[in-house]
């Protein structure tokens, strides 16, 4: 400003980044000036920001805010705290029109306000707290909206089925937990033999196509290393893989993430039995993509830690994201909604909850498009609901106890994904078979030769190398038992013989592994180039 305009004008009002500088000359300097009343009008200010500055901005004021109170009880402070939760809940970044009334409470930013937290910072703004304890993790947020009875009632009803039982201890102790780094698989999750393992493995999955496909370009050299990622890497794309599922289960418009808290936020009586964790949810409301990533980012230590709850807080989250509405909407149920649960009796997930995470929609079954007519061609009287488009992840089925004209129907929805990753569920045991190569999903000519990965995320039997072969072979002349009668596809493989008998022993031969994949190339030759078979 000149100083003709100065002495015509006057001064002119502070903008934004004069609040700013002057609350760090505030802290630097150790004025008498109120902190409070200069953090509350700086936070204010963020609504005025605009998109482009907005993460460097929420970056830069974090930053300042802890270096600032370093030492200081900032929380002791009442009216302080109170006057900054009015308002950060005030705050609405670029979005002028208030949000539409539903189910959920608008969506509340939340800032770190703990001094005594340990804090690593980066430059791609990915702000992550090293907290261990649970505890301390609660401590660490303000914001959000506490949980109510009526809404807990409901989530322990549509995931256990009832207000009464609750969660096992395998569950609780479920998180999204890396291996360790000197592993083949620095990449993979750990799972173990319990219900939770196909809740983690969906993760898992969308974790492989952000590390494989995330990229703004891919090539040939960065799929091979995005099997050998840092921890910084395979953390970013872990964030990623938990804002995906989210915002995809909030049909790509807003979602709901789940935190929990130390205390419980309301009374009980014998309508609910606490559980420890459903009634100490706290509750954010997103309806941008972009801060949905900042919170996962700064708030990733809630879901990797065991005893954390972290696959309980997300499966809530997936459930709120969606709404319970749209949910048996999706399923069909009409009636006895109360009846129909997520977790089975051995709290292993369900159709509904496995289409609902990979998809995004909670339909019980794997086919394409709705089927309204039974086998003998009557109209049923509710449509059974499949898949409307091609999924990000698809999924492959085999179980021996079915019998071949009563099988899984898998509709091609899922066999041929958008990425080349599919969920294996073969005799009730869960996996994961992917390919670093993307063109395996929509060029033809890929499929003559290829390498899949298989992945169990457990302690033994974890990993595995697979080579697929569909290329004509010439046959070899080799002697057979007349009684077999073999025949041969044109990529030598067998016939299925005629006979039941015949064709159960055939069936034994073959592992299912591979029969899933089978499934999806008829007639492949599997090489699992010298490793036992284990599934």
């Amino acid at each position: 400003m000149s100083e003709t305009e100065s002495a015509a004008g006057g001064q002119q009002p502070a903008t934004d980044r004069d609040n700013l500088d002057r609350l760090l000359r505030i802290f630097n300097g150790g004025t008498g000036v109120s902190m409070g009343d200069k953090l509350v009008r700086a936070i204010e200010a963020q609504a005025v920001y605009d998109s482009t500055q907005e993460t460097q901005y929420e970056c830069e004021l974090a930053d300042i805010i802890l270096a600032a109170f370093k030492g200081c009880r900032f929380r002791s402070l009442p009216e302080t705290k109170i006057r900054l939760e009015e308002a950060k809940r005030k705050v609405t970044i670029n979005d002028p029109t208030p949000p539409p009334t539903t189910r959920l409470p608008q969506r509340v930013k939340t800032f770190y306000m703990d001094p005594t937290m340990d804090m690593s910072s980066r430059r791609d703004t990915i702000i992550i707290p090293n907290l261990t304890t649970k505890s301390a993790r609660a401590r660490s947020m303000i914001g959000g909206t506490p949980i109510t009875k009526e809404t807990a009632i409901a989530l322990r009803k549509i995931t256990v089925g009832s207000t009464v039982h609750s969660f096992s201890r395998d569950w609780r102790k479920a998180a999204l937990v890396f291996q360790d780094e000197s592993t083949k698989y620095p990449w993979g999750l750990q799972t173990h033999r319990n219900g939770a393992r196909a809740f983690i493995l969906c993760f898992q999955a969308y974790l492989m196509k952000h590390l494989l496909f995330g990229k703004n370009y891919i090539s040939s050299f960065a799929t091979r290393n995005a099997l050998k990622p840092s921890d910084f890497e395979r953390r970013k794309a872990l964030s990623s893989a938990i804002c995906e599922i989210l915002w995809q289960a909030g049909s790509q418009t807003r979602c709901c993430l789940c935190l929990q808290q130390d205390t419980a936020f309301f009374d009980t009586d014998y309508t609910y039995r606490l559980d420890g964790v459903t009634e100490k949810i706290n509750l954010y409301d997103f309806k941008k993509y972009s801060d949905l990533e900042m919170f996962v980012k700064r708030h990733l230590s809630h879901f990797e830690h065991e005893n954390s709850n972290g696959c309980i807080l997300l499966l809530y989250s997936v459930i709120l994201s969606r709404t319970i509405p749209k949910i048996f909407e999706d399923l069909g149920v009409v009636e006895h909604q109360d009846r129909f649960k997520f977790l089975s009796d051995n709290e292993e997930c369900l159709p509904g909850l496995m289409n609902l995470v990979i998809t995004g929609r909670a339909t019980q079954f794997y086919h394409n498009g709705n089927i309204i007519y039974d086998r003998d061609g009557n109209l049923l009287p509710q449509p059974l609901k499949g898949m409307r488009e091609r999924s990000n992840v698809g999924l492959l089925f085999w179980d021996k106890k079915e019998d071949d004209d009563e099988r899984t129907e898998i509709g091609s929805m899922l066999k041929t994904p958008k990425s080349p990753i599919w969920l294996t569920l073969l005799n009730g045991q869960w996996g994961l078979l992917f390919s670093n190569n993307l063109d395996l999903v929509s060029d033809w000519r890929v499929e003559h030769h290829f390498d899949l990965y298989y992945y169990t995320g457990l302690i033994q039997n974890t990993y595995a190398i697979i080579t697929i072969e569909t290329l004509r072979v010439a046959k070899t002349e080799t002697p057979r038992n007349p009684e077999e009668n073999w025949g041969h596809t044109r990529f030598t493989r067998r016939f299925r013989v005629k006979t039941a008998v015949a064709r159960k022993r055939e069936q034994e031969k073959i592992p299912p592994l591979e029969q899933a994949i089978l499934s999806k190339w008829y007639g492949a030759n599997v090489d699992w180039n010298g490793i036992y078979p284990f599934v």
